[in-house]
């Protein structure tokens, strides 16, 4: 099942709407009016995103290349918990490829069992599994 948020908040599936909640967007059905932003709440992520005891800058090399990008991410210490590629830095591989890019580093066979990453075709968290090689989805992953 999937929906957009013009399906989800139009009247086509739903006959009374009080609410709707996601990404800021203007791109809401007519029905439900113009967005009403929560004063503050981009202050709010902006100031965590730039907070230095929750986010590190790291300079790379001028001749980084997307391998050598991830074979850092793989070989930090201290070891990184997530990556999160906002300037859209790592192209040409998708979401398994990365995952199955670090699962082989020797760093992280000592202590990550897999990989979760948003699926392409769906937006699907999912978990690369180290033991099987294998995907499944978070919510089966044990």
């Amino acid at each position: 099942l999937s929906a957009s948020g013009q399906e989800l908040g139009g009247s086509m599936l739903f006959g009374r709407r009080i609410g709707f909640s996601g990404t800021p967007s203007d791109l809401l059905p007519i029905e439900l009016g113009k967005c009403g932003y929560e004063r503050g709440s981009d202050g709010k992520m902006l100031h965590v995103l730039s907070d230095p005891t929750v986010v590190d800058v790291e300079l790379t090399p001028a001749n980084w290349d997307v391998h050598s990008i991830l074979t850092h991410v793989a070989n930090a210490t201290p070891r990184f918990n997530a990556l999160i590629d906002t300037g859209a830095l790592i192209t040409g591989l998708n979401n398994q490829a990365v995952s199955e890019y670090l699962l082989r580093h020797e760093a992280l066979k000592q202590w990550c069992e897999g990989v979760v990453y948003l699926s392409d075709e769906s937006d699907e968290k999912m978990v690369l599994v180290r033991a099987t090689g294998r995907s499944v989805k978070l919510s089966q992953c044990g």
